[in-house]
């Protein structure tokens, strides 16, 4: 372990280098919010607490969750401490699903035609865009629930390990609704750049496109892998 972390237990997730991970991702999430909305846009400062709160919520979920695939993949951060970056992967997976969770509560506790007009009718009931919407968004958590729950120590060994990284892999599934959930909830926004506020694109834009990330990556890595396998056979 690094300097820092070396008198802690070897795979304890709280530690100060995951602590420094929490202050920067989470910290440029609520900046990110702050600065759309309260300074570029319109939104009072009273609806800080939660309303925006929750859009950085939302933004840093996805940000951790799409971290905890991409470290030792694509970013070689921690390649230099095993045991320190498998800590970190699992403190950016598990802190993913528990900001997700807070979201989900209070994106429950806002929804209403006052905060979300345009997801209801003119009866007040939720209308078809934000039905599925929320439809997804409920499913996306369920499915982090599997890597989040196999990630608890002991389960490797409990479940198999063929069964443990199949877990892990509905992580993927997960992004791939959190990035239909976002769409179906922004998608007429981000074609309207001349609403965003101050020229910045929605937290929501931003969210999708960090989702997109791993997506990729491992579409990727399978192509490589089915091009090596094919050229071996020949």
């Amino acid at each position: 372990m690094t300097p820092d972390n070396g008198k802690l237990p070897p795979y304890r997730l709280w530690q100060p280098t995951t602590a420094k991970w929490f202050v920067v991702v989470f910290g440029l999430s609520v900046a990110y919010a702050v600065v759309r909305y309260h300074f570029a846009g319109d939104v009072p400062w009273r609806h800080f607490p939660l309303f925006i709160l929750n859009k950085a919520t939302s933004l840093a979920a996805v940000i951790f969750i799409a971290c905890s695939y991409l470290i030792g993949k694509i970013f070689r951060w921690h390649d230099g401490d095993a045991a320190l970056r498998l800590v970190v992967v699992k403190f950016c997976g598990l802190m993913g699903f528990f900001l997700a969770a807070i979201h989900a509560f209070f994106s429950l506790c806002l929804w209403s035609p006052a905060y979300y007009g345009k997801y209801f009718d003119e009866g007040g009931r939720i209308n078809f865009q934000g039905e599925v919407a929320l439809a997804v968004g409920v499913i996306a958590l369920f499915f982090l629930l599997a890597p989040a729950i196999t990630t608890l120590p002991g389960m490797p060994k409990a479940i198999g390990g063929w069964r443990w990284k199949r877990s892990q892999h509905a992580g993927y599934t997960a992004l791939s609704l959190v990035v239909v959930h976002l769409v179906v909830l922004g998608v007429r926004g981000w074609l309207a750049p001349k609403g965003w506020h101050g020229g910045i694109p929605p937290v929501s834009l931003v969210a999708v496109t960090v989702a997109l990330v791993p997506l990729l990556a491992k579409r990727k890595s399978l192509h490589d892998r089915k091009v090596r396998a094919e050229g071996e056979k020949r």
